[in-house]
């Protein structure tokens, strides 16, 4: 479920907000809330206050708004501080949001130097919004976030408090009163509504509450009957005390006034209380119904230019986000402000494109960070592209970042390898989604020594974390894999299965990974199908047999890390003073851009190094793990108490990824847990290399036939 479907299922009214917006720009965002099939199309989303009975405090100048709220008796630090505060945050300084519930909406208001807003209604009774979290701000290009005390959960915003609810309410009345004529009759008014909005409030109030109701009534009817009788039936609702009679509710009335400066409390903010009816919404003028048809022609083209039809999907897909649309109902909410008017409202978007002869078509989704938002395969299929390009402007390091980079890769001690790598992220940045077919590994029993950082990190600022996966062992042993859709990077995190054999299995998965052009995906709960290959993948690990290899395999450049471990200076060096700054990305980008690709090729293998042919070698100790599982469960060639050596080592060649010698398995043999002692027999001419691995004191002295009538699972005498 997405953030903005867990609001809705929270009950609140959220509208949609185009990436690069300020705010909704669609006609009704503000009483017609998106439906729940609408959520996963949208890039952003506000809050409608007004429909999700919440308001918000905004503070875009807390300097400012920090001692006038507090000569008006609001302590705004106490407010930010509190346990249960809601916060949402863009990141900027000098700036907050606090969010409240709140049943009766009031409206916004902006006191002029105050430095703040009170944002819930406007003065129709309309929600006002307020972006939510993860939308992206448009300015600074970063999500909201939610922030708050230790028990905050925008799930549960605190009610209002009474301090700040009381001051925007005397706000309003303040810039909704104006000096008033002597009034003998009664105004014009709504009884029925003004009616409801008395009886919104609690006749059992404190007395300065239930007197303040009797006077707005007063003066939204000029001191009309019909005012008196109203109060008089609301103020019958008193439980806690006997009603004062309708004699005494008659003399208050009379003493109410609003000639001679007596402040008396407003009538319109009495009603105001209450969210606008649909009545009250100003009527929009009809448009001429000419030129529709030139008009919606012009922007049916304008549709088609940003939405083609999926066949694959069955669905539209936005080229300027680069994602699809989740439903028409999306496309509606989405793009029905673009509809030129006719009688009865305007032109459906959906119907507009359903109906359309020039609309596009694609035949599938696809992925590709070196191509434009449509593209064609290799076969000629035109796809959608679900890679959009989110990279930072290219920076020119200065001369402190540039010494951090090369001081970085110069921990690699391995000069070719070290040139390689380099040249294998210039190719990512220079060239995008063209397929490397070989895979960096760097290992290190080294905790802390850079290893990450080099393989995980500098590609994920050069690609984006969007696009960049993290896959353990436990995800490739798993038979589905959808988290290779839309990746561009796959970082291996602590390389390596526990058992040969699993080792032997992820290696083969790999090599489809590596070097082929097209991968397998199976999600979860759906048919397995083939898709492009774009990803480039790098690998860390603990171990020196990391990977299955053997010299035949191509892919795998593998690096020993001997550098130690970062001291604390060294991490806020690196860290805190470059790759963790805003700027780290950008950098990164310029540097590999601008680094040459000469004698690099994406399709080569993998550079030779001394730590490959050390996990060759540690890759053929396969044949050790083998004889193990023989020996433990006494199946062939294991299975008798004496074994001669180049059956067992011919057996592990037809088993084993390596082909080990017969001296190899002698001396793997002759060590733990097997114990073996070198027992060399003849039986007539023929002359055979033996090992004892069972039984030793009684085969030490039997003779050559014995033991072969053994071997041939034949009982042999012994007291021969």
């Amino acid at each position: 479920m997405s953030q903005f479907a867990e609001y809705h299922a929270a009950g609140w009214a959220l509208c949609a907000i185009e990436r690069g917006k300020k705010g909704p720009e669609y006609n009704g965002w503000n009483t017609k809330p998106l439906p729940a099939d609408a959520l996963d199309g949208i890039d952003g989303a506000g809050l409608l206050h007004v429909l999700s009975k919440t308001c918000a405090l905004d503070l875009d100048n807390l300097s400012a708004a920090r001692p006038w709220l507090l000569e008006r008796g609001v302590d705004i630090d106490a407010l930010l501080a509190a346990d249960d505060a809601v916060q949402i945050t863009s990141g900027r300084p000098n700036r907050a949001k606090l969010l409240y519930r709140m049943s009766r909406p009031l409206r916004t208001l902006k006191p002029k130097g105050s430095g703040l807003e009170l944002r819930c209604a406007t003065a129709e009774g309309k929600s006002v919004q307020d972006v939510l979290p993860p939308t992206i701000h448009k300015d600074t290009k970063k999500p909201y976030e939610w922030t708050g005390g230790i028990l905050s959960d925008w799930r549960k915003p605190p009610t209002i408090p009474t301090v700040l609810l009381s001051l925007w309410r005397s706000l309003t009345d303040e810039e909704q009163e104006a000096p008033k004529p002597d009034r003998a009759d009664p105004v014009a008014v709504d009884l029925n509504k003004l009616k409801r909005a008395a009886f919104k409030h609690d006749p059992d109030a404190e007395y300065d509450e239930w007197l303040r109701v009797g006077m707005q009534l007063h003066d939204a009817t000029g001191g009309a009957q019909e005012g008196l009788d109203i109060w008089c039936e609301w103020s019958r609702g008193i439980k806690r005390k006997p009603y004062p009679g309708d004699a005494l509710l008659k003399t208050h009335w009379l003493s109410f006034s609003s000639t001679g400066g007596k402040h008396v409390a407003s009538g319109a903010a009495l009603v105001s209380e209450l969210p606008a009816d649909a009545e009250d919404f100003p009527i929009e003028a009809e448009q001429p119904d000419e030129p529709i048809q030139t008009t919606r022609k012009a922007i049916t083209a304008k549709l088609e230019e940003r939405l083609v039809f999926v066949h694959s999907v069955e669905r539209y897909f936005d080229t300027e986000r680069h994602k699809l649309i989740g439903s028409d109902n999306t496309i509606e909410h989405m793009f029905t402000s673009w509809m030129p008017h006719r009688k009865g409202g305007r032109i459906s978007p959906v119907r507009a494109l359903k109906d359309s002869p020039t609309k596009r078509f694609v035949d599938a989704l696809g992925f590709h960070p070196g191509e434009g938002a449509i593209f064609k395969d290799r076969f000629g299929d035109s796809l959608a592209n679900n890679y959009r390009s989110q990279l930072p402007e290219a920076l020119e390091p200065t001369a402190g970042e540039l010494e951090r980079i090369t001081w970085l890769f110069n921990r690699i001690d391995d000069v070719p390898f070290r040139d390689w790598l380099l040249r294998f992220f210039a190719h990512v940045v220079q060239k995008p989604g063209v397929k490397i077919k070989s895979a960096p590994l760097i290992w290190s029993d080294t905790q802390g020594n850079g290893k990450t950082t080099l393989l995980k990190m500098i590609p994920t600022l050069l690609c984006g974390a969007r696009y960049s996966r993290e896959v353990t062992c436990a995800l490739l042993n798993s038979d589905f894999n959808d988290y290779l859709l839309n990746a561009w990077h796959i970082n291996l995190t602590e390389f390596r299965a526990g058992a040969r054999g699993e080792r032997a299995a992820i290696a083969q998965k790999l090599r489809a990974w590596i070097t082929d052009d097209e991968i397998s995906v199976h999600p979860k709960g759906s048919t397995a199908y083939n898709m492009p290959n774009h990803f480039f993948t790098t690998a860390t690990s603990n171990e020196d047999d990391a990977a299955s290899v053997d010299n035949n395999d191509r892919r795998w450049a593998i690096h020993e890390m001997h550098a130690p471990q970062f001291t604390e200076s060294e991490q806020q060096w690196i860290y805190s003073e470059f790759l963790l700054t805003p700027r780290a990305a950008g950098v990164l980008r310029h540097y590999f851009l601008h680094l040459p690709l000469d004698g690099f090729s994406a399709s080569a293998k993998a550079p030779e190094t001394e730590a490959r042919q050390a996990m060759i070698r540690s890759s053929l100790s396969a044949d050790t793990e083998l004889l193990e599982i023989a020996f433990e469960q006494r199946s062939p060639p294991l299975d008798h108490a004496v074994v001669i050596v180049g059956d067992v080592a011919e057996w592990v060649r037809k088993n084993s990824v390596g082909k080990p010698s017969a001296d190899r398995i002698g001396k793997i043999l002759a060590k733990a847990p097997f114990g073996g002692e070198p027992k060399q027999f003849r039986v007539g001419e023929a002359r055979y290399r033996g090992i004892i691995i069972r039984d030793h004191a009684r085969w030490r002295v039997a003779t050559g036939q014995q033991i072969i009538s053994n071997i041939n699972g034949e009982d042999a005498d012994l007291t021969l």
